[in-house]
């Protein structure tokens, strides 16, 4: 259950909370022709190293597998049925309340900064392409909180398979990070990236 104390976030009025009609095209297209299962995608049980930089925000953090509260209290938690090198990769930290809010300054975000994802010895840099406030029940189980974030973010399921070639797969790799929002239940912060 969210709660006030798990967020630092301000309500602004002004802000558009995001919906199927005010995503962008390009950013629609690329997560319509991303599989969130690849096959080519690693495992968890090769994983050695795993952490987001974001220079912007002075973060730094190791990423640990799940996004329960447990998970999410000492590391940034990683969506299990998102993926982990390449796809769809889903990360979810608090922002105020814990030890650790790694996300506590996600909403300073804008178009175009730079986010720095780690597997192992594959370092990818992402953009920012969207921050907004989306919609999403709250006492949800992880998979379906996680599947009802992509509904938010593109509008419909995502296809069952990939179109795009190998060579082209760096257009269709988004990091979706989300966190808590103050004072509005049923709504989280998400922010959306491209791979460089």
């Amino acid at each position: 259950m969210l709660s006030t104390e798990q967020s630092n976030e301000t309500s602004n009025l002004n802000e558009s909370v995001i919906s199927s009609e005010n995503i962008s095209s390009e950013n629609e297209q690329n997560i319509n022709s991303t599989n969130s299962n690849e096959v080519d995608d690693l495992p968890l049980t090769q994983v050695t190293n795993w952490q987001i930089e974001i220079e912007k925000l002075n973060l730094t953090a190791n990423i640990a597998e799940g996004t329960s509260s447990d998970v999410i209290s000492h590391s940034v938690g990683h969506y299990t049925n998102s993926n982990i090198l390449r796809g769809i990769i889903g990360l979810k930290a608090y922002n105020v309340g814990e030890s650790n809010n790694y996300f506590a300054n996600l909403k300073e975000l804008q178009i175009g900064d730079e986010i720095n994802y780690t597997v192992n010895e594959n370092q990818s840099t992402y953009k920012v392409t969207s921050n907004k406030i989306i919609k999403c029940y709250e006492n949800l189980n992880e998979a379906d909180e996680f599947t009802q974030i992509l509904n938010n973010i593109k509008g419909n399921d995502i296809d069952s398979k990939n179109t795009e070639t190998e060579n082209d797969q760096s257009k269709n790799d988004i990091l979706i990070l989300i966190t808590y929002v103050k004072d509005m239940p049923n709504n989280l912060r998400c922010v959306v990236a491209e791979k460089n």
